[in-house]
């Protein structure tokens, strides 16, 4: 089915592709994401096949995660398969859903201490992670980590400027969202009449 799969992606046909790509999505298991995702890592038109295939180690990193602030690197059992990624691998990965905020990150910091040399890369990965997601104490806190990192004035200058955007986007977000409950609300009010 995966060789079929990269025919039709190198003929083109979009259609069957999308089709053929969640077939495979759906059969993707526990016993044989790793094949999936070792033949299909290196071909730019099976992007989507590839995330799928991420999908059953993504789960258990928050089935390990769960109930707990932070992924130490002691009870990280898959850290040993990702730190191997390659920076767009890991962007991949960071871009799964069944990922959070503090899990991306946690990921991403394990990842970086295996692979320090990296560090022109760290800035596009942490734009992946939705930090306006976070409460302002745990913003500080990755702040704080990042720092530790020693990624270079101008990354950390960049980096600043991130989280000060990602602060503001929070805080827009829960003012549009009061502006729609004042609305709500004044839909149900009853009308005076004069």
């Amino acid at each position: 089915l995966l060789d079929f799969l990269i025919a039709v992606d190198f003929l083109g046909c979009e259609r069957l592709k999308s089709v053929l790509e969640e077939i495979v999505k759906k059969k993707i298991t526990e016993s044989n994401w790793k094949k999936v995702f070792h033949y299909t890592k290196n071909i730019p038109g099976l992007v989507n096949t590839t995330k799928n295939s991420m999908s059953p180690i993504c789960t258990r990193l928050a089935e390990l995660a769960k109930g707990k602030d932070s992924l130490s690197l002691e009870c990280d059992s898959c850290q040993q398969e990702y730190t191997k990624y390659s920076t767009s691998t890991l962007k991949l990965m960071l871009k799964n859903d069944c990922l959070g905020v503090w899990l991306k990150f946690d990921v991403l910091r394990n990842w970086f201490f295996e692979n320090s040399e990296a560090k022109g890369e760290i800035l596009s990965m942490l734009k992946i992670i939705q930090f306006k997601e976070l409460k302002d104490s745990k913003v500080e806190e990755i702040r704080s980590e990042v720092k530790t990192w020693n990624i270079g004035e101008e990354h950390e200058n960049t980096w600043n400027e991130l989280i000060e955007t990602a602060k503001k986007e929070r805080e827009l977000g829960w003012e549009r969202g009061r502006m729609g409950l004042r609305e709500k609300r004044n839909l149900f009010r009853p009308r005076m009449s004069g």
